[in-house]
């Protein structure tokens, strides 16, 4: 008996999202295709792995179903060689998900191409805890999580945003008692890096050699400084906004998507964010930056960091700046200014909770727009 997973590359089968990536089964003389339910075109996949390369925009989804999918084929090709299976039951068993899985569970449940904070915290605790069931994850469990998560140089803050996370999903999918219930992790209190009115004029003012591709001293300043000025958005906003999707009459418009906050930001596009946009316009693609050209994000993001702080020291700004001290500024500078904080926080995407915003709506286009102005004007 044969098991392999590959892409079917007949015609009839092909739809938008490209080719069916199938199960394909073959035994005396019969043969069986079974759908995963998942689509593949042919540049962003790899025959010879039969895997998807990194080009595919479910990469990392699709390459952990595979991978459970390879381990379930595995474990039929050993019980085949003890008794014969029929094909309902081979196919039962290969695509079965198992429902005590805190995994498979939590998985199953997010959008297509979801990679917010709880799909990034599955997939850490999956990886630190392979197998958790429903019956197995214990209160130890959890804590030697949070501590291997420290241990390996992780933020505080976001080491407590994954277990409240998990401790969340854990809630939403199963009636047992929460294991994640009750783990604390300590969060010092850090100043946040902003920058100063000076520190932003030298950023606008210093001529920097253009180089070629997407990165280098011009290029990181710039992507800061729109994120500065399209109202201190995180730099995996900027990295997918796109004019065919995002602007809509002079109005850049998305879901902040930031752990479990799916936020409607609606802001104002300022001139000032324009003439950055104006360097990267080019009718072959259609996001507002190259970014989407860096093959590793995380690579990208490191070096984005990096070279932010070697241009503070460069331009010998108050502070070392990085790549999320945008977001930063832009609300510091709002506070000096005095803007009634649930502007602010119409802007940039902060979930408002109190009591008063449940009978309130959001504030009218004009105010939001004149405080987003003056915030980003120097």
């Amino acid at each position: 008996m044969k098991i392999s997973i590959k892409l079917s590359t007949k015609k009839s089968y092909e739809t938008n999202d490209g080719f069916p990536i199938v199960v394909y089964i073959s035994h005396n003389y019969k043969d069986r295709l079974w759908r995963t339910g998942y689509y593949s075109k042919i540049k962003q996949w790899n025959n010879k792995l039969a895997r998807p390369n990194s080009k595919h925009p479910q990469y990392y989804q699709l390459l952990d179903f595979l991978l459970t999918l390879n381990k379930r084929i595995g474990e039929v090709l050993l019980i085949y060689n003890e008794r014969q299976m029929p094909f309902p039951e081979i196919k039962e068993w290969i695509f079965n998900v198992n429902k005590d899985s805190f995994y498979d569970s939590a998985m199953a449940i997010f959008d297509k191409g979801y990679r917010g904070t709880d799909w990034s915290a599955m997939r850490r605790f999956n990886k630190f805890y392979p197998y958790s069931t429903f019956n197995n994850v214990s209160n130890k469990i959890v804590v030697d999580f949070r501590n291997a998560l420290l241990k390996q140089g992780n933020k505080p803050s976001g080491v407590d945003s994954y277990i409240r996370s998990l401790k969340a999903l854990w809630n939403k999918l199963s009636d047992k008692p929460n294991p994640f219930k009750g783990i604390v992790t300590e969060i010092p209190e850090t100043i946040k890096t902003v920058a100063t009115e000076e520190d932003l004029v030298k950023l606008t003012q210093v001529d920097l050699p253009n180089s070629d591709g997407f990165s280098g001293f011009c290029h990181y300043r710039n992507y800061w400084l729109l994120m500065f000025y399209l109202g201190g958005i995180d730099p995996e906003v900027l990295a997918k906004l796109r004019y065919d999707r995002h602007l809509v009459a002079n109005r850049i418009i998305f879901n902040r998507d930031k752990g479990r906050s799916k936020t409607l930001c609606n802001n104002i596009l300022p001139e000032e964010a324009l003439e950055v946009l104006e360097i990267y316009k080019d009718s072959s693609f259609p996001f507002f930056v190259p970014i989407y050209k860096a093959n590793n994000y995380k690579t990208f993001s490191g070096n984005f960091s990096r070279r932010m702080r070697d241009l503070s020291r460069k331009l010998q700004l108050s502070v070392e700046l990085r790549p999320k001290s945008a977001r930063y500024t832009f609300i510091d500078r709002a506070q000096q200014l005095l803007i009634d904080e649930r502007i602010t926080a119409q802007i940039v995407g902060h979930k408002r909770r109190t009591t008063t915003s449940i009978y309130t709506n959001d504030f009218p286009f004009k105010l939001q727009d004149d405080a987003h102005l003056r915030i980003i004007s120097v």
